[in-house]
């Protein structure tokens, strides 16, 4: 049997996650996200509620970049988990597990 053998060496990691295709992949999976966010927003919620979901980038304290999609609206946790007052609509954790197939 022949062939390459690969070990990963974990000291690495921390040099391969702050590289720019990473972050540049970890982007595009957001922005990917974020107009179906958008669009369940606007048909369950409002208009305001979909205009205040945004992409986050940022740098974890143990170095891993994140891109998140994220809703800033004080009451975006209630129609996320749901509340008393306020039923559970979980719109961005249903627009993260959505497929969108162009043809």
């Amino acid at each position: 049997m022949s062939g390459i053998r690969f070990e990963f060496d974990p000291r690495c990691l921390p040099e391969v996650m702050v590289l720019p295709e990473v972050r540049a992949a970890l982007r595009t999976e957001a922005d990917r996200i974020a107009p179906i966010a958008r669009s369940l927003a606007r048909s369950e919620i409002s208009d305001d509620f979909a205009d205040s979901i945004e992409v986050v980038e940022e740098i974890r304290p143990r170095g891993r970049p994140t891109a998140a999609v994220v809703a800033d609206r004080a009451d975006a946790a209630s129609h996320e988990h749901g509340s008393v007052s306020t039923p559970r609509r979980r719109i961005l954790g249903r627009s993260a597990h959505t497929q969108v197939e162009i043809t």
